[in-house]
């Protein structure tokens, strides 16, 4: 017994160490298989963490369990980048026996915790969720019956997800909120029963536009008989439960094909007014099992037939409530005698011709009489009988209704009777007789200061059922503001041809109207004061005849401020005064800021009602704009935070401008800060017009100079934007200038080490890259360059030049009083000879350099003969064959190529006798003119051949013409001889009928 105990105990030691090994030993191998049947199975980018995948045969002994955690699906295109799921962590336990032993897997639980799901389905139908790969291999109706292959589930659940459903063909969407769900079922066999219970947080279902469910509470608990056969779910014991009214499913669905077939019936299972009451929007809050309630509820109703592409099936659902009441906890007064009788019917699946037939509905809301009915027949176009009557003290509404930090006062009165067809498409309305007032309205909210002395009269008439003859009036609008009045009239007729007439004069205080009606992450201040009046057509505004609608008045504005996450610098308008006609607004004054930028304007602005009302028109205007200090740095920031650090640059991106804009700004501004520059007594126009940006005369000083440009940003090809400036700059700080433009970085390389100051009037035009900056490859430009007093220090190049020439005190570069002549043009910078000192030494430079930092000059240098090297000396002595007597003054050229970070000096000659600039000008007309006989080569070969191709033109051209010629001389040759041919004949017989006469004797 011992030893079988022993036996059988190390048996079970080594049976628990297998399973505590074997899935440690397999686990990448059957990670490695998971990825590869994903890989294959699933159009969709999937991704887990692979840390924490995990394989277990101890956690659910004795079954096996294998676990995901971070599991989703991202989908691919169409639907690229959205998550079709996402869930915190994903366990399948499966039964290790049923592997091993049984045809039949069983899987004893699959759960999901905090899953996330986003279902889209497009217009055309296709869905997110087909991401399985197509099969390549034909399957028919036998392959898919003969499997033997089916797998047992008997627990699934669900914990905390969020389901999005949004079908854009049908049109819906339904949003399911914290949802916990669990269910079982055998589904190997063909006809089982599946137990579920469903609990949902929040429901929201909203279909074609109408929202039929707003945030609903929701449980189900389901027993369907499943006949996976037919495919057809029948309705056992079941409890569906939304907020606190509960109702139950009697009946089938069925999808025996692509038809769903259903015949269902519902009912209420709780017959209580309270029940109906919490579907209420507003009325199911918190404490709600503690309303009082009476009366009795009968709701009931089917959905019957078949729903496809074409059919919807019949439904029918019926509402009775008798004498209804409700008192909330802690409110004085109840709503009494509740009554209603409804009717929802379509009897033929098609959804035009649904019925809604309030037969009744009448409430006491405390001694406030509300009684209406509805008849509903058909949607489109609909026939409507409907009659509502209303007297409430709304003062009395707080006694009954839960209204939190809200006091109402004031008589309101509604009278509406409606008869008859509303058919946009006809022009057909009902006919209408709708009276409305209220009378010493009161409304605050909390501690926000209240809206007073609210008062209107309302009516709405068409006695003739024809949408032209239909007459809106609102009369005598007040109401007052923390002591500032508003009134407004307004009368709106012909709704075929709607024509208003809008009164408005008042003061609105916006700090005091967003406390009453907060506005989400804004902040919003200022006073309005306005008098606008304004007549006009429909018909006027699409035909373009701006100037025959009639508005005109005033607005003032005062302390205005605003601010959003999207504005974080604020818009401040200290104050302000406009009038206006149909033909324009004009700005008599504005003082404000943006952000930290002080603003003061006048002008106007004119065809603001063509620009806001049709696509076609343009904006135009003129506006004199000053500043004192323009801070564009703390719009040109990524985030918020950024603004004071001034730390986070965004890159800038082209900027199109409207071509339907035609604008002047006559600008003045004393100070502008822009990245690292300060530019100062900014004066000049901006014009906008035709998608264009052009500067005219704008002068301002910068970087220790001063400038004055003119040019234009063109952005009418956005493909290809550009610009086109004429610059007149006058003494630049150097060091400053290659410190602050990319341009002079690029093209003048050499500026790095150079100090001093610079002029220049210069053309230069190019295009311009996404991030605005220029393209340096396009660039064309020409002008002169005045260097007024510079030197170069420190440099490669003096470097590279002293290197070769041995030449002392030659370690910088000096420029007085030099002018270039310089030429941008296919990627390189291109100067006329200029003289320099290079040390001691004068120079002759000229030649080009390119954005790519090559160089390609031409130096002439007078030295004396003992200052060089003797490399230098020997090198010379080669060149010029003298190896004896070399002169005092010697004139070496010297070639320099490479890069401006690695140039290359050579010698390239050298003579005696001329001054360096004489030698160094000969040198470079030389190479000039050599380059002249290149070009001249070039063209001669070039006429050459284009007057070779024009001979050989003409000679084919010839050729061609006496070939056509030829042929005509045979053609006509060849009837002239035919005609001859004739001629002759009829001579002949015409010879012989009188020779016949003659000889004819007598």
């Amino acid at each position: 017994m011992k030893k079988l105990l022993i036996i059988l105990g190390s048996i079970f030691g080594l049976l628990l160490l297998a399973a505590i090994i074997l899935p440690i030993i397999f686990k990448d191998d059957i990670r490695a298989a998971v990825d590869q049947a994903i890989a294959e199975n699933v159009n969709a980018n999937v991704y887990y963490d692979a840390d924490e995948f995990d394989l277990s045969l101890i956690r659910h002994f004795p079954n096996a369990s294998v676990s995901l955690e971070n599991f989703g699906i991202v989908n691919k295109a169409p639907f690229e980048g959205d998550t079709l799921l996402s869930v915190e962590s994903f366990e399948v336990v499966v039964s290790l026996t049923s592997l091993l032993f049984d045809d039949q897997p069983r899987i004893s639980s699959i759960e999901l915790d905090q899953p996330n799901v986003f279902v889209q389905v497009l217009e055309d139908g296709t869905a997110n969720y087909d991401v399985a790969v197509a099969s390549e291999d034909t399957v028919t109706a036998a392959d898919t019956t003969s499997s033997d292959l089916s797998i047992r589930i008997d627990h699934w659940e669900i914990n905390e997800g969020n389901i999005v459903y949004q079908d854009l063909s049908l049109p819906m969407l339904m949003v399911a909120q914290q949802v916990n769900h669990s269910g079982s079922g055998d589904f190997t066999l063909d006809v089982f029963d599946m137990t579920t219970e469903t609990k949902i947080d929040q429901l929201t279902v909203n279909y074609d536009g109408v929202e039929y469910m707003t945030n609903k509470k929701v449980t189900a608990d389901l027993i369907l008989n499943m006949d996976l056969e037919n495919f057809k779910f029948t309705f056992k014991e079941n409890t569906v439960k939304v907020n606190d009214f509960s109702f139950g499913f009697d009946g089938f669905f069925a999808m025996p094909e692509e038809d769903m077939d259903m015949d269902i019936t519902f009912a209420a299972k709780d017959n209580s007014f309270k029940s109906l009451l919490s579907l209420v929007p507003g009325a199911y809050l918190e404490g709600f099992e503690e309303v009082k309630t009476e009366g009795n509820v009968d709701f009931n109703g089917f959905v019957k037939g078949t729903y496809n592409e074409k059919t919807m099936p019949a439904f029918q659902i019926n509402l009775i409530a008798e004498n209804g009441m409700f008192q909330y906890p802690d409110l004085p007064t109840p709503v009494t005698n509740i009554n209603m009788d409804m009717l929802v019917d379509n009897k033929d699946g098609n959804i035009d011709n649904t019925m809604v037939n309030i037969k009744s509905f009448h409430a006491d809301l405390g001694s406030n009489p509300l009684d209406a009915r509805l008849l509903l027949e058909g949607l489109a176009p609909y026939k409507i009988d409907t009659e509502v009557k209303a007297q409430l003290n709304l003062a009395e509404l707080t006694q009954m209704f839960p209204m939190d930090s809200l006091d109402l006062k004031g008589n309101y009165n509604l009278n509406l009777v409606a008869n008859g067809v509303y058919d946009s498409a006809s022009n057909q309305f009902p006919k209408v007789n709708m009276e409305m007032a209220l009378q010493n309205g009161y409304v605050k909210s909390g501690d926000y200061p209240p809206l007073e002395n609210i008062s209107f009269t309302s009516s709405v008439k068409n006695e003739s059922g024809n949408m032209a003859q239909t007459a809106v009036q609102v009369n005598n609008f007040d109401m007052t503001l923390a002591g500032e009045q508003f009134n407004a009239d307004l009368s709106l007729t012909n709704l075929e041809d709607y024509t208003w007439d809008l009164k408005a004069n008042g003061t609105l205080d916006l700090e005091k109207l967003t406390r009453i009606y907060p506005l989400e992450d804004m902040q919003l201040a200022g006073v309005i004061r306005t008098n606008i009046q304004s007549k006009g057509k429909m018909s006027d505004v699409e035909a373009e005849r701006y100037g025959q609608l009639a508005t005109s008045g005033t607005m003032s504005i005062q302390d205005f401020k605003y601010t959003s996450p999207d504005l974080p610098q604020g818009f401040t308008i200290a104050n302000a005064s406009s009038e206006f006609n149909p033909e324009r607004i004009t700005l008599k004054n504005f003082e404000g800021a943006a952000g930290k930028s002080d603003m003061r304007m006048t002008g106007y602005v004119a065809n603001y009602l063509g620009y806001a009302l049709a696509d076609n028109e343009t904006l135009r205007g003129q506006l004199d704009f000053k500043s004192g200090k323009f801070d564009l740095n703390e719009w040109m920031t990524e985030d918020t935070t950024a603004v004071a650090e001034d730390t986070t640059e965004a890159a800038l991106e082209v900027v199109e401008i409207p071509k339907n804009v035609d604008f002047v700004l006559q600008s003045s501004i004393a100070e502008v800060l822009y990245d690292d520059m300060t530019l100062s007594n900014v004066n000049g126009s901006i014009i906008v017009r035709d998608g264009v940006v052009r500067m005219e005369n704008l002068k301002f000083g910068s970087l220790g100079g001063q400038f004055a440009m003119n040019g234009t940003y063109d952005t009418r090809d956005m493909q290809k934007p550009s610009f086109d400036f004429d610059l007149d700059i006058s003494n630049l700080e150097i060091p400053k200038a290659y410190a602050t433009f990319n341009t002079v970085q690029a093209l003048a390389p050499i500026a790095e080490k150079m100090d001093g100051t610079f002029s220049t009037d210069f053309k230069i035009a190019g295009l311009l890259l996404p991030d605005m900056s220029p393209d340096m490859n396009t660039l064309d430009g020409k002008g002169i360059i005045t260097v007024n007093d510079a030197s170069v220090q420190d440099s490669k190049l003096v470097g590279a030049i002293t290197q070769v020439t041995k030449l002392k005190n030659s370690n910088d570069i000096q420029l007085n009083d030099v002018k270039i002549n310089a030429e941008i043009k296919n990627g390189r910078v291109f100067v006329e000879p200029f003289d320099v000192n290079i040390g001691n030494f004068k120079t002759v430079v000229a030649g080009s350099n390119g954005i790519d930092g090559s160089l390609d000059y031409l130096m002439k240098m007078d030295v004396p003969a003992g200052a060089v090297g003797t490399a230098v000396n020997s090198a010379i002595a080669k060149l010029t064959g003298n190896t004896e007597n070399i002169s005092s003054n010697i004139k070496l050229n010297f070639n320099v190529t490479g890069t401006y970070e690695d140039p290359k000096v050579g010698l390239a000659g050298a003579e005696a006798g001329e001054s360096p600039s004489q030698s160094a000008k000969a040198a470079a007309e030389a190479k000039a003119r050599e380059e002249a006989q290149k070009m001249k080569a070039e063209l001669e070969k070039q006429k050459q051949a284009a007057e070779a191709e024009a001979r050989q033109k003409a000679e084919d051209a010839k050729r061609q013409a006496e070939q056509q010629a030829k042929e005509k001389t045979e053609e006509v040759k060849q009837e002239v001889k035919e005609e001859v041919q004739e001629t002759k004949e009829e001579i002949k017989q015409e010879t012989k009928k009188k020779l016949k006469k003659i000889l004819k004797p007598n």
